[in-house]
This record gives structure tokens, sequence and C-alpha cells, in this order.
């Protein structure tokens, strides 16, 4: 209580508050004690860590290190570090080395830091997408796109493990730290699929691009089966594509290969089927 106190008083001295004294007066105790809250949530960037959801094709190819693990053991963060190591068991390894720790971007005392810190308690079981970092260690946190396998989203959990699965089997192992975007014409071409009826929940495609970005050669990692692979293979050829490489736009090594997926919907409450490269 101590504490709450002292940052709300901390709140009450924000520019936002002392520009609007009346406004600040005219209001109960209850509702001003709630706003200086509020100000000091906002201060230290409780509300939002900035990082879009990757799909799992493009979190698998930019990660160094993919397991299901769970969690033995976690360690007090050292002095001036950001992150907290934790030793895990691998359950099973789907890309990289095997390892008897990583390392969380976050406060391994689960108390407030950053936005973007997270706290993974002990005996915890997830899929880690881990990156290696300059110092040799393997990274987590927020923006990995880390998956909890628990009780809650279960079809996202099996059709996740089973992409991983098939990486694994077709020996899919390289890594990109490459962004791609495409420029938002497969969406579109897409539509043709509604209402389609398939048994499967996903497609894996493989482009690989010249230098300049233009499409040297699709192929099907593990498809829906004909026609509807051949269909969509000559739309994917037809793509556009841009790229972000460390300052670098639109220009990539020859023969630098992303992988992309194609998802499968059902039809649900009245909407159609439909297939979508978005991970959903």
């Amino acid at each position: 209580m101590q504490t709450l106190n002292k940052n709300i008083a901390t709140a009450e001295k924000s520019p936002i508050f002392t520009s609007h004294k009346s406004y600040k007066n005219s209001l109960p105790p209850i509702m001003k004690k709630i706003l200086y809250i509020l100000i000091f949530l906002f201060s230290i960037g409780i509300f939002a860590c900035d990082c879009g959801e990757p799909s799992i094709t493009e979190k698998y190819i930019q990660s160094d290190f993919v397991a299901n693990v769970t969690i033995l053991k976690i360690y007090p963060n050292q002095k001036g570090k950001q992150v907290y190591r934790a030793d895990i068991k691998i359950n099973e390894l789907f890309k990289g080395e095997i390892l008897k720790s990583i390392y969380v971007y976050g406060r391994s005392d689960n108390r407030i830091g950053t936005s973007c810190d997270i706290f993974i308690p002990e005996n915890t079981t997830l899929i880690a997408y881990a990156r290696k970092n300059n110092d040799g260690n393997f990274e987590i946190g927020m923006c990995s796109g880390l998956l909890y396998l628990n009780k809650t989203n279960q079809k996202r959990q099996e059709r996740e493990l089973e992409i991983l699965k098939t990486f694994k089997s077709k020996n899919i192992n390289f890594t990109d730290k490459i962004s791609y975007r495409e420029k938002g014409k497969l969406h579109k071409n897409l539509e043709q699929f509604k209402g389609v009826e398939i048994n499967k929940t996903y497609g894996i495609y493989e482009i690989v691009f010249e230098s300049d970005l233009t499409i040297k050669i699709v192929t099907e990692i593990s498809g829906f089966g004909n026609p509807t692979d051949q269909k969509l293979i000559e739309i994917i050829e037809k793509t556009e594509w841009s790229s972000f490489n460390n300052g670098i736009n639109d220009k990539v090594p020859e023969n630098s290969k992303l992988l992309i997926g194609i998802y499968y919907y059902p039809k649900e409450k009245g909407n159609p089927s439909f297939l979508s490269q978005y991970y959903l």
C-alpha cells in the first residue's frame, strides 16, 4: 500500500494533471485515484509491447532453436541484465542444437519492468522459438511467438505441433533473419477458394528468390493435394514481395528461401470455408 501511495503521488505530478488542475479538482476522490493509477501504469509502458504476431513459418525460419521444452528452474536476473536464465528439459527438438538453458527477456521475480517483459514459471511447457545473441546465448521474449502448451486454444496447438513435425520430417532447418512482406495481392487471389472443402488444415510452400526478389521457383513442401496445390503454386508464383535486412531494402542474397503457409478455415456460423495466408 505504501508503494502504491508513493506511485500515486508521483502520478499526481504528471503534466497531464498539473496542466488540468480545475478538471482534477472536480473529480471525486475515488476517480482521482483511478486516474492516477492509470497514469502511473502508462508511464511505465504497461499497456502493450510493440510487436506483431509472427506466423509459424516466419518465426521458425528466423529462429536458431525451436523445441518443445519444459522450464525446470529459473535464476534471478544478474545485475543490470534484462534477461534471466532458465534451465530447460527438451521434450522434442525441432531445430538447432541441444541446449540445457535459454534466456528469457523479463524479470525472474515477476515484477513490473517493461511492457515487453515476460515471466515464465517453473514447470511451464511451451514451444520455444529462440534466437542466438551476440554473446552466444539463446533468447526468447514477448515477440518470439511462443506457444504455451496448456488447455487453451488446443486446436491451434495441435496444428502448430503438426506443422513443426512436418518441418522436422522434411529436414527443413535453414535460418534466415530477413523480413519479407507480400505486397497484398495474395489475399484477393485466394478468394476463389471460398467454400472449398479440404481435409487438411494447412499447406506449406517454399519460394526461392533472385537477388531482386523475383521469384525463381515455388515448391510444395506439404500441400493440400492436386488440383488445389497446382492452383496455389500458380498464384504464389505471381506474388510480389518486399524485404528488409539490416537497413537493406528489397535486395537479398541469390537463392534466398522463404516458407509460406496457406491455412484452411472450415465453414462456421453460416460463413463459408476459405483459404488464407494469415495464421489465425
